[in-house]
């Protein structure tokens, strides 16, 4: 069966978003543009999130509790409780069936006056992937709380929503 136009284009966007992403990864920092380098060179101390992709660009400074990460994160979950969050757009190509409404979440603790962050798969139906790997999916039912199913992360982590690193988000302590 002949792909249409519209497929086509989109497995190629997919093609070319994963051979930049991999190019990152390959290179680190050295494969970062000069003006994004200099850019972070200049922010204050702090644990970022970095968003590597045209559907999740975006720096946010973690100096909150709680950021829920997805294609539809609400503004308030409930009355004057506002909540912080990473909105990934959602073109209809590929992220619709990728990034779930509410995909993960990541959170903050404190260790003997030390931050500690710690990512969690908020049951999305592609998965949170940690360096490549995926991160176990809470369940309730089976007693795997989100507490136990946690990854902690470390600066220099890359994590995705999703198995193909379309939205690649790179966590980091400056």
């Amino acid at each position: 069966m002949k792909d249409d136009l519209y497929s086509a284009i989109c497995r190629e966007a997919l093609e070319s978003r994963q051979r930049d992403v991999m190019s990152f990864v390959d290179n680190g920092m050295a494969g970062m543009s000069s003006r994004l380098e200099k850019t972070l060179l200049r922010l204050p101390e702090g644990h970022y999130l970095l968003g590597l992709g045209p559907y999740n660009a975006g720096l946010v400074k973690l100096d909150f509790e709680e950021l829920l990460i997805g294609r539809e994160v609400p503004e308030f979950i409930g009355v004057g409780m506002p909540v912080s969050g990473f909105r990934v757009s959602s073109p209809d190509a590929f992220l619709n069936a990728e990034v779930s409404r509410i995909h993960a979440k990541l959170y903050r603790r404190l260790l003997s006056s030390t931050p500690q962050f710690r990512l969690v798969d908020m049951r999305s139906t592609c998965g949170t992937y940690l360096n490549g790997e995926a991160i176990p999916v809470p369940d309730d039912l089976g007693g795997a709380t989100e507490d136990d199913c946690a990854a902690t992360l470390r600066s220099g982590d890359f994590f995705s929503l999703g198995p193909t690193a379309v939205n690649l988000f790179l966590f980091f302590e400056k």
